[in-house]
Formats: C-alpha cells, structure tokens, sequence
C-alpha cells in the first residue's frame, strides 16, 4: 500500500463508526451505512479494480473465472451443483457454460434416465473440465492468488482474522442453503 491510499485508510479509520451503538430499530443507520449496501459496494470495488483487470490479461470474463474454478475444483459436477456454488442464475450459467464449451474450456454431458416418465423432465446435465480448461486455471490462479494476498496484506494479521471470523458468522446465520463460491 502507498503512502496516500494509507493516509487515507488511516483517515477513515479515525471516522466514528454509525455501527458502534445501532439500536434494534437501527432508527440511526442510513442507507450507506447499512451492512448489504457497504458489502456490495466493496464487492463490486474489488470486482472491478481487481478481479476483472487481472482477468481481462487471460480473455476471462468474471462468470468464466468463477465456473472454471469451480468445475476444476470439484469436477465433473451436476449443472444444478455448479449453479448453487456459483451462486449465479441458471440463464448465466447456461450462457457462461456455452462459451466455455465452444472455447474447449469446458465439456457437458447429459446423463440418461431410466424410465419414459424421467426422460420427459429435464435430464442432469454433468459438467467437466477439459485439459485446455485445466492449463487455463493452472495458469490464472497465481496471479488470483497474488492479488487476493494484496487486498488481505492491505489488513493488519488481527485485522485479517477479525474480518474473516465476522464474515464466517454471518455467513452462517444468514447464508443457509448457499455454497461457498470462488473469485
């Protein structure tokens, strides 16, 4: 970090937090104080000034990085796994997964079923990686791993774990039925 992004964090840092004494009825908290507003700003700050710049360097969109990942990591997968995971609608994940697949990224196969009644609903489809896949992943995940270190190293250690345990817990009470996913 340089010297005037950390003059900077320093000055936000000594701002009094609208968080500190939040009455149940958190009458006091405006909208730019709430929790999902200041989350998705951030996510969205580090989507974009991070995630897609490093990206754009291998010719992968954002729902590309993370599906690949994905499906390297747990691969082969059922399409309704990869859409829970990935937390991102059907249509995306349909449409990313096409691409993909052109791109010889990624290979599908639709699995048959057994009886005239079961072909009738829509039959699974399993999702793989192929080798071309893998290298890709092979060789974007030092540069995602290098930039996610630099946003943590932006943390002091406590700071790091603080952060991490917060975000744990609210992922546990509020994040019941959704996979982890990957950026």
């Amino acid at each position: 970090m340089n010297k005037k992004t950390a003059n900077r964090a320093s000055k936000r840092a000594s701002k009094a937090s609208p968080w500190s004494k939040v009455s149940r009825t958190g009458s006091g908290l405006h909208v730019e104080d709430f929790v999902t507003f200041r989350l998705t700003r951030l996510s969205n700050a580090l989507r974009t000034n991070v995630t897609k710049r490093y990206l754009e360097e291998f010719g992968l969109s954002l729902p590309e990085w993370r599906l690949l990942a994905l499906v390297t990591r747990f691969s082969p997968l059922r399409f309704s796994e990869l859409t829970a995971r990935s937390n991102m609608d059907k249509g995306q994940v349909s449409r990313t997964l096409r691409v993909m697949t052109k791109r010889g990224l990624t290979k599908t196969k639709t699995l048959k079923r057994g009886s005239a009644y079961a072909e009738a609903l829509a039959a699974p489809v399993v999702v793989s990686v192929t080798a071309k896949g893998k290298a890709l992943y092979k060789s974007v995940l030092p540069t995602a791993q290098r930039r996610q270190a630099e946003i943590l190293l932006t943390l002091s250690e406590s700071e790091r774990v603080a952060l991490y345990n917060t975000l744990d817990k609210l992922f546990s009470v509020y994040g019941a039925g959704i996979s982890d996913d990957v950026e």
